[in-house]
């Protein structure tokens, strides 16, 4: 009997260890979820009001501490293969969206002796008459290096402004692709105050882009028009007529701090301005579809045909040229301080020898000094690149804005 006692005894010990052990672990178990909804409490507290529910550290510590090594070197290895997979993907993607058959070129025109120790730069300039579809990266492939993008014109007829409807599109897209930008207005004023007019309209319209060529004043006879009836009627008689109406213009961009230039026929040039007077006045640029451009008078671009084609452009377009001789300083014509130091007197600092060719981009890092002391791009001077788009001799053209001025043109080599 006392036996038996003794093994009830026991099995009732055994039971009650087995239910507190039970107890015990569900106390456990209760006291580390109220631990964790704590901490995703204190979470949520600390988050800002919409940011997204983090991990903890420890949670996430916690759980890759449970994973081989030889399992996480696997992911590491998998995951940079995806990156580089990726990255390869979008610089073939690059290549293919620059890539054109296109090539400009000077082939097949006589440049004038003048420019013999010039860089015969490549350009373009449209309007909304080669459509919105440009595709400017491959123009800039192509060669382009430069476009003169039309802002608007005054009507032959009534002598209305209209801005032209593509600019904003093509202004913003072509600096982007890499190119240099200027704009043009088609002119059909009558007077010094109608050039000015234009010029405030045509400022108006670029105040809010990169503008880093001239501002041009399109001076060219339309038939019929407003200009070639005055011209009939006798009372454009002079030469310093048509120089008084297209310095209204210049004149008034030259004040807003922008380079200017008149753009005209050789026609228009030799027999109604006098291209050896105008060329001291204002940058010349001359329209004549030849081989040669015949005109004796300094100018500094020339448009040479409206046939030419170039990358991401569907049908014809004008091409130009624009000549610079590497480390001439060419004047400023936009306004700038009396004391303003000329760019020339600068000194530029390339960080490497040669620049590698990347998807049809080569673009240097340079550095401005002048007289010892660090220059800014944008406050001091603007840098352009130009000729980058093959291997061999690319060129930084300096403009140098507020307290600078002027303009050179420096090579550097291309891998």
């Amino acid at each position: 009997m006392a036996e038996d006692n003794t093994r009830d005894a026991e099995r009732t010990a055994k039971k009650e260890a087995k239910r507190n052990a039970k107890i015990e672990a569900k106390r456990k178990k209760l006291a580390e979820r109220r631990a964790e909804r704590i901490d995703a409490e204190s979470e949520v507290a600390a988050a800002k009001p919409g940011e997204p529910r983090m991990w903890s550290f420890r949670k996430l510590v916690s759980k890759l501490r449970g994973l081989s090594p030889a399992y996480l070197a696997k992911c590491a290895v998998a995951l940079i293969g995806l990156i580089g997979i990726i990255y390869c993907a979008l610089v073939i993607a690059d290549y293919y969206d620059c890539k054109t058959d296109v090539v400009m070129s000077d082939d097949g025109y006589e440049h004038a002796d003048q420019f013999a120790d010039c860089v015969v730069i490549n350009g373009i300039d449209v309007s909304v008459h080669q459509g919105g579809e440009i595709d400017w990266k491959k123009a800039k492939t192509s060669g382009a290096d430069f476009v003169i993008i039309r802002a608007g014109y005054r009507a032959a007829d009534n002598g209305t402004l209209h801005k032209d409807k593509n600019f904003d599109a093509n202004a913003k897209a072509a600096s982007k692709a890499g190119l240099m930008v200027g704009a043009y207005f088609y002119s059909q004023a009558l007077t010094p105050e109608e050039g000015k007019e234009e010029a405030e309209f045509v400022l108006d319209i670029v105040k809010d882009y990169d503008i880093t060529m001239p501002l041009v004043i399109d001076y060219e006879i339309y038939k019929d028009g407003r200009l070639d009836k005055k011209i009939q009627a006798g009372e454009l008689y002079a030469a310093s007529f048509y120089h008084d109406i297209v310095l209204g213009f210049t004149e008034t961009v030259e004040a807003a701090g922008y380079e200017s230039a008149v753009y005209a026929n050789r026609d228009m040039l030799t027999n109604y301005m006098q291209a050896d007077l105008i060329d001291d006045m204002a940058t010349v640029w001359l329209s004549r579809y030849d081989a040669t451009a015949g005109l004796d008078a300094d100018y500094w671009f020339w448009q040479c045909t409206d046939t030419a084609r170039a990358g991401g452009i569907e049908g014809e377009v004008d091409q130009d040229f624009w000549y610079i001789e590497p480390g001439k300083v060419y004047p400023t014509r936009a306004k700038s301080p009396k004391n303003a130091v000329s760019i020339g007197d600068c000194k530029i600092i390339f960080k490497k020898d040669s620049v590698k060719l990347h998807n049809f981009r080569a673009e240097p890092k340079i550095e401005m000094t002048c007289e010892g002391r660090g220059m800014y791009e944008g406050r001091d001077y603007i840098s352009s690149v130009v000729k980058n788009t093959r291997e061999g001799t690319g060129y930084v053209i300096i403009r140098g804005i507020g307290r600078y001025k002027d303009w050179i043109m420096y090579p550097f080599e291309i891998d």
